[in-house]
């Protein structure tokens, strides 16, 4: 496959959920409807960042000028999805209406290691 058909299958999906992400942490909290869903935030970063990683993890092996990238994909994803997750609680930190959270992060690295978790034993389960 060329560099720039696996640029778009691979890779382009994870800045498209990251762009997204970026987005709705944009919105001030006073613009969220109140559905009930927003009051199980920490669940919402969880599963927000567990896709997150899932398509860093698939960018990262499916790339095929950086092999160390490939081979430490796991890893990687986690630490990418953890920097990322730092990077959007400081952009909160300039929204109107919108907090700071450690815990926040912390539900955001939980994501990308339960992520992770799932890739692993995936593999392993492959012959």
């Amino acid at each position: 496959m060329d560099w720039s058909r696996s640029l778009f299958r691979y890779t382009m999906p994870a800045f498209v959920w990251m762009a997204t992400i970026f987005v709705a942490s944009s919105i001030p909290s006073q613009s969220f409807p109140d559905i009930g869903l927003f009051r199980q935030d920490k669940l919402l970063h969880l599963l927000i960042y567990f896709v997150l990683a899932i398509l860093v993890h698939r960018a990262l092996v499916h790339q095929e000028r950086f092999p160390f990238l490939a081979r430490n994909a796991t890893l990687l994803t986690i630490l990418l999805c953890v920097v990322y997750g730092v990077s959007d609680e400081f952009h909160q930190w300039f929204v109107p209406g919108r907090t700071v959270s450690g815990y926040d992060v912390l539900a955001d690295a939980a994501g990308a290691c339960l992520a992770g978790v799932v890739v692993a034993m995936r593999r392993r389960m492959r012959p």
